[in-house]
């Protein structure tokens, strides 16, 4: 499996308009996207921090994915006016939810 991390910027209300954004625009993109296997997103409020991790089937499917993946994350950024600090690739080497 790997994964692709969005990390973002963004004040409680912004992390909110995301949220929404997520959930009527994104998600359904998503989930009918080959080879998308789940997503988890974390919030620290004190630092203003967002980490959107999404899980991928395999490799093929995680760069399928890529430049769809940066346009949503670039659209969201824009739209709450969060700020992107970082897309980062990795290998999830263990699961266990």
């Amino acid at each position: 499996m790997f994964a692709r991390l969005h990390i973002l910027q963004a004040t409680p209300e912004q992390s909110e308009a995301g949220l929404k954004i997520f959930m009527e625009q994104l998600q359904p993109w998503l989930r009918d996207a080959s080879g998308y296997r789940g997503m988890i997103r974390l919030e620290d409020k004190e630092s203003d921090k967002t980490l959107v991790l999404t899980f991928w089937a395999d490799e093929e499917a995680l760069e399928a994915s890529q430049e769809a993946g940066e346009q949503l994350a670039e659209l969201t950024a824009e739209n709450t006016g969060a700020k992107r600090l970082a897309i980062e690739l990795y290998e999830a080497t263990l699961v266990d939810i």
